[in-house]
């Protein structure tokens, strides 16, 4: 029973960021059975869940985050990767769409985690880019794809990690759970049949695409740029007509209610009954997940709907009184699509949907202005002119000539658009292992 020095390196809160600090302490440990490494117990219980030691390549986006995103990850995010012996190497991105090139090209045998030091752009490069890869199948199952937010929008972090907070997100990348997310592929005539594009986050089109994109040039006022883009469409009531056609899986607000209750609730149970088997990938943080999902297969890249086969007959027309009078059409697989707002607050990991937001340009401002006012809250999908819905596919096809579709905050041409979830394609890194608690 004589006590051991043990250097413990942790994470202690400094300000606003936290950092890594050492402590020598004396342990006596008489509970321990005759000879066990008191070393491996601490981390044994302080990684309860988590894989040790990561081999991870970091994309560096050095022009995010109103160009700091280097300098951020450099003293926020690196130290913390360090010290809790991780090994890292770097790759800086030098042009749009470099990342899907540098994943294009990754050595799987070097690299299990792949972080982002960005905004949501260099992730959906970096899960395109794997797409693009002969042997996607092994890239998929190997590869976890995360996020340290340095840039203008992080909603992959504020969704997974729980905080926009560069330092924070990296103890998380540290300490959370590797569980499985559901993509959506989207589908158009000019690139399909090439590669279709994955998305991760959202597509959109209407009021909000067209106040994401066309306000790039205003990015130095950030977050708020887009806020004063939305309220400058809305107060113009502009409509965007088209037809959508749907998938429905929960198509009533108490049938969506239904379906969320069922799988949280079920993850919840799980977790509390059986959290060592979360390194195994049997909980996504929404649902029980079948072992059989962490090996993707070739199949699972196998689309449902291909755009050239119409629309199927299951699917429904959502009615030409809403969609020809369209304000906003939304429909996303994250909670957060930026630090503040909650536009998804019922999104889950992997239930196989995305869920979908509609509203009426004919709605008056009246009540559109409480609506906007509730995004950070989440509570605008609970407001009667608000049509939100779960759905696992959907075809929409514009009437107009000058738009554009906003997919993951990427500019995507402006023509029919076929969308489909891929169930559990993604692996990534939650806390807890699920997503950030919306209090839906």
């Amino acid at each position: 029973n004589r006590p051991a020095l043990v250097e413990i390196t942790f994470a202690k809160p400094r300000r606003h960021d936290i950092v890594p600090k050492h402590l020598t302490l004396s342990i006596s440990y008489p509970s321990l059975s005759r000879g066990a490494d008191i070393v491996e117990e601490i981390l044994k219980r302080s990684y309860k869940n988590a894989k040790r030691e990561r081999s991870i390549l970091v994309i560096v986006n050095p022009f995010g985050g109103k160009g700091k995103a280097k300098k951020m990850f450099m003293s926020k995010c690196k130290p913390i990767l360090l010290a809790s012996n991780c090994s890292i190497d770097t790759a800086y991105t030098k042009h749009a769409m470099h990342a899907v090139d540098i994943a294009r090209e990754i050595d799987l045998d070097k690299y299990d985690t792949i972080a982002c030091a960005s905004g949501d752009g260099i992730p959906y490069e970096v899960i395109n880019g794997l797409y693009q890869r002969p042997d996607r199948a092994e890239a998929f199952t190997k590869l976890a794809i995360t996020q340290l937010p340095c840039g203008s929008g992080n909603a992959m972090s504020v969704s997974c990690h729980w905080t926009s907070n560069p330092s924070y997100a990296a103890l998380c990348l540290v300490k959370s759970v590797e569980a499985r997310i559901d993509l959506m592929c989207c589908s158009q005539p000019s690139y399909y049949q090439n590669f279709p594009r994955l998305s991760f986050l959202s597509q959109t089109y209407g009021v909000i695409a067209e106040s994401d994109i066309n306000t790039e040039f205003i990015r130095w006022m950030g977050p708020a740029r887009f806020e004063l883009g939305v309220a400058f469409n809305v107060l113009q009531r502009k409509k965007y007509p088209c037809d959508i056609y749907v998938k429905y899986a929960a198509k009533s607000k108490n049938d969506l209610k239904v379906h969320y209750m069922e799988h949280k609730n079920r993850a919840s149970l799980r977790f509390e009954n059986d959290v060592d088997d979360i390194l195994n990938d049997n909980l996504s943080g929404d649902c029980f997940q079948d072992p059989s999902w962490s090996q993707v297969k070739e199949s699972d890249f196998k689309l449902k709907y291909p755009l050239e086969d119409g629309v199927p007959s299951d699917w429904e027309r959502i009615s030409p009184d809403i969609t020809d009078n369209l304000g906003i059409f939304y429909t996303g697989k994250m909670p957060y699509i930026a630090a503040d707002t909650k536009f998804f607050p019922a999104a889950l990991p992997a239930d196989g949907t995305m869920d979908l937001v509609v509203t009426d340009a004919r709605t008056p401002v009246t009540r559109m202005a409480p609506i906007l006012l509730a995004l950070d809250k989440g509570s605008h999908v609970l407001q009667p002119e608000v049509i939100h819905s779960k759905i696992s596919a959907y075809k929409l096809v514009p009437k107009i000539t000058n738009s554009l579709f906003s997919v993951d905050g990427e500019k995507f041409p402006l023509e029919p658009l076929q969308v489909e979830i891929m169930p559990h394609l993604c692996k990534t890194l939650l806390r807890n292992g699920c997503y950030v608690d919306t209090e839906f």
